[in-house]
């Protein structure tokens, strides 16, 4: 699968997406820290992860990617709810005791 991340020890790391379908060498530093290598050159650096298949990503390494109809990735749009609690209609609690005493007289 091609997208911009690197498998690692069952966890994937982000690397910028220019560098999709290019070989990415690893360094473990034995300190808690990733760095990825293109060429030579540091591209990326993550801290380790001690868990399993879990995912680290860096919004920066995302930008300027583009949709495979090379239109740049839309960003979302806010939203504006007019009404974003629904009505609630409010009644004593004198009609819940109500109900109590009567689910106890039932019983």
């Amino acid at each position: 699968m091609a997208d911009a991340y690197v498998s690692f020890e069952a966890n994937r790391y982000s690397v910028p997406w220019v560098y999709i379908g290019q070989m990415v060498e690893i360094q473990d530093e034995k300190n808690g820290i990733l760095r990825f290598y293109c060429n030579g050159h540091l591209i990326a650096e993550h801290p380790k992860q001690m868990g399993r298949y879990q995912t680290v990503s860096m919004k920066k390494h995302f930008e300027g990617i583009r949709t495979a109809t090379s239109k740049p990735v839309p960003q979302p749009t806010p939203r504006y709810v007019s009404n974003s609690s629904p009505e609630v209609l409010e009644r004593s609690l004198t009609a819940y005791e109500e109900l109590a005493e009567e689910e106890v007289m039932l019983q």
